[in-house]
């Protein structure tokens, strides 16, 4: 502890809420209630504080598989008509939760998943991996080049 906030710990007695830089969290009552106070009465403050301090966070998250995402949500909402993750989860035997973090860009397909969707559905590993649409039969192939 640095020898200022000691002699600042000190001087308050522990009893008040000090400079938390120094590295003392003092508290007492009658600070917190005017700090409270001050907070209460600035809701919207507030609000925009954490919806500052969230907003940037959302857009921060790395998504290393997002064309192997795309190419599975694509596969499993128009392709299998607006299946739910869970469905699909169920149908190739995973869990969810595995899906979803698939599906959402942030953890890589597992080989057996994809083998486990080659097996259920037809579809290529050569286009889950790589985006290889001609090992697609016609039509998924058709569909895929013409999506949106």
């Amino acid at each position: 502890m640095p020898a200022n906030a000691e002699s600042r710990a000190d001087r308050f007695g522990r009893q008040r809420v000090g400079d938390v830089m120094d590295g003392v969290l003092l508290h007492g009552l009658d600070y917190a209630k005017s700090v409270s106070n001050l907070q209460a009465n600035n809701a919207v403050l507030c609000q925009l504080t954490w919806r500052d301090r969230l907003g940037p966070m959302e857009n921060d998250k790395p998504r290393p598989f997002a064309d192997i995402a795309e190419r599975l949500k694509w596969h499993r909402e128009v392709v299998l008509d607006g299946m739910t993750q869970n469905e699909y989860a169920t149908s190739i035997g995973v869990k969810r939760a595995a899906y979803s973090l698939w599906e959402a860009g942030t953890h890589r397909l597992s080989l057996d998943g994809a083998l486990a969707i080659r097996k259920r559905y037809g579809v290529s590993l050569d286009f889950m991996y790589d985006g290889n649409d001609d090992a697609l039969p016609m039509t998924l192939r058709s569909a895929w080049r013409e999506r949106p």
